[in-house]
């Protein structure tokens, strides 16, 4: 490692050496004490005149004048900040941290384990290292910390690295690679991780591909639904898959609040994927799928969902009796607020997901979908033609449609209520003799559905041909029945509003402030949600990413092409700062006077 010229990024600061001649002008002007022999104090006091010597006279400097001269002069030197121009050897060393990392090799240690010590090797072997700056790539590419010298500091670094849950972006790895690879003060790119980099590596680029294909079986997706209105049992499909190079019977047992609640299996061919269903859960807070049999990589054998996120949905209630509305409050995975006509608003809409109009008609159109029952006539909004009819009768309905499936029209008692005339943009789904009784539409993307006769209030199995209707209803105009996977590791996600801290999967308690983005679900597990009242809501995530679970096919990493920074060499030049060096021997000078002083200045006393 050889040195060059010595340079300053602040010369300006040396015009703090004219402060120099004022230091000498200081002791050439100060009094100068002389040796006298008197014998009574009045001598003494006659000869108070010879006590300094004019200035001007030959100027006698004692040793502690060049000693705070040499201070002065490396104190201005230091605000200058000197450095030298060196030729060294710094390396970047890029880590995978990622999932699947945490995969056995066949001598029963991680792949991070592997990563590791290699690392540790190459740095050890590596001729002239100097600063090392770690980089890890999960769950996206950043650095840890700073530079530190290439020795302790940096492999201890490394050893306290560890693998986390969430996958990395391949594609922001291979940018970082691309980026430090046109680094021309970069001596050494060292990358370790399972994936490879394709060629042509760049000269600079050690790769180092930790751990061989294995084969693997995984849970990709664990999706909960609430098939239909009225039903507390969930759904639950599990997507299960064999990267490995034989057909396997695959295994999946699910438990539900700790208690084994399900278990089905399925045979699947060599690298595909299938799904098994679940499809009458019962009601749990927590459920649990795990895969057998087991592999090499545990982590995507086990994943999680939780009741909670097969969320209730939120229906607004408009009428003059509100207690119909309240009545729908028995049916599982529905929360009801009611309004009278007089009190809706518009911003009542915000906060729900679904609206119900009873003997009245919004004003404007509602923005999200709703159900209209018994609307008035001549309504500014819909425009509804009715004709009303002290009792309705039912002459013809299809059989095959999503809001009449399962529906015995036949045992509908409807008494009183009204036909639609035709319509400009809604369509008759069941009709009477007078005209239309059940009319669907679409509007602005929403969907909205007009009723001639009154479902309510619900009445559950005493009147189950009327239940069933209005649940199809409901469920048509809730979008009931989609699957929710949860979440995924090491993707950020806003925190709900109400919600004061998260729990994590480790039982750290995180602080958060609602509309914050929380980017530390890096690791597996049900976290909890601590809203303001002390209430908790798991949520879970998963790894559940099929790419990151084939250990068998991991598509290598391209670097794109380096374009060389103009003037640099092949050798890195880097700057050796040398301000602090200077303060050092500034301090050590001062101590060194001051103890000097301090032990004449005692021999005088002593005398």
């Amino acid at each position: 490692m050889g040195f060059n010229l010595l340079g300053l990024l602040e010369p300006g600061a040396l015009a703090f050496f004219a402060i120099v001649p004022a230091l000498i002008l200081a002791y050439l002007a100060r009094e100068r004490p002389r040796q006298a022999t008197v014998s009574s104090v009045l001598a003494f006091r006659a000869l108070h005149v010879m006590r300094g010597q004019r200035f001007g006279g030959r100027p006698r400097f004692p040793w502690t004048f060049f000693l705070e001269l040499l201070v002065l002069c490396l104190a201005v030197l230091a605000m200058a900040r000197p450095y030298f121009l060196r030729r060294g050897n710094p390396v970047a060393v890029v880590l995978d941290n990622s999932a699947a990392m945490q995969a056995l090799t066949p001598a029963g240690s991680s792949r991070m384990a592997g990563a590791i010590a290699a690392v540790d090797d190459a740095l050890e072997h590596t001729a002239g290292a100097g600063e090392v700056t770690l980089y890890l790539t999960a769950p996206e590419p950043h650095p840890v910390g700073g530079a530190m010298a290439g020795g302790g500091a940096a492999r201890a670094a490394i050893d306290r690295t560890i693998a986390i849950d969430a996958p990395n972006d391949p594609a922001a790895t291979a940018a970082l690679l691309a980026q430090l690879n046109a680094d021309g003060h970069l001596g050494r790119i060292i990358f370790a991780s399972y994936r490879a980099v394709a060629t042509p590596v760049p000269p600079r680029v050690t790769p180092m591909v930790i751990g061989d294909p294995i084969a693997n079986y995984a849970i990709g997706a664990f999706a909960l639904s609430r098939e239909t209105f009225g039903a507390a049992a969930l759904h639950a499909r599990i997507t299960l898959a064999n990267f490995s190079p034989a057909t396997q019977t695959l295994r999946v047992t699910v438990s539900g609040d700790g208690k084994p609640i399900g278990s089905a299996q399925a045979i699947v061919a060599a690298g595909a994927a299938t799904t098994v269903e679940f499809p009458n859960l019962p009601p749990a807070n927590i459920y649990r799928a795990v895969l057998d049999p087991a592999d090499g990589f545990m982590l995507d054998n086990v994943a999680y969902a939780t009741g909670s996120a097969v969320r209730a949905v939120a229906v607004l209630f408009i009428s003059p009796t509100p207690a119909d509305g309240q009545s729908l409050g028995a049916i599982p995975g529905l929360s009801v607020t009611t309004r009278t006509p007089a009190a809706y608003t518009p911003r009542d809409l915000a906060n729900a997901d679904l609206a119900i109009f009873e003997y009245t008609a919004p004003k404007e159109l509602p923005a999200l979908n709703a159900l209209i029952v018994m609307p008035p006539p001549g309504d500014p909004v819909f425009n509804f033609a009715v004709t009303g009819a002290p009792r309705v009768a039912i002459a013809g309905w299809p059989t095959t449609a999503r809001l009449t499936d399962g529906v015995n029209f036949r045992l509908l008692n409807l008494r009183a209520g009204e036909y639609f005339a035709e319509h400009p943009w809604m369509q008759p789904v069941v009709t009477g003799d007078g005209g239309g009784l059940l009319l669907i539409g679409q509007r602005a993307g929403h969907r909205y559905v007009a009723t001639g006769f009154n479902p309510f209030p619900y009445l559950g199995r005493g009147n189950l041909p009327m239940s069933i209707l209005t649940l199809n209803m409901l469920g048509d105009l809730a979008g009931f029945g989609a699957r929710s996977t949860g979440y995924h590791t090491g993707e950020p996600w806003i925190v709900p509003a109400g919600i004061k801290a998260i729990t994590l999967p480790s039982g750290r308690r995180v602080t958060v402030a609602p509309g914050m983005l929380f980017s530390a679900a890096t690791a597996q597990g049900v976290y909890r949600l601590v809203g303001a009242a002390g209430v908790a809501t798991p949520r879970a995530v998963n790894l559940a990413d099929l790419t990151v679970s084939d250990l068998q096919n991991a598509p290598p990493i391209s670097i794109a092409a380096a374009v060389a920074e103009p003037g640099t060499a092949a050798a890195s030049i880097v700057r050796a700062p040398l301000a602090a060096d200077l303060l050092i021997v500034i301090i050590l000078l001062i101590v060194a006077e001051s103890i000097v002083v301090y032990r004449r200045r005692r021999m005088l006393v002593a005398q």
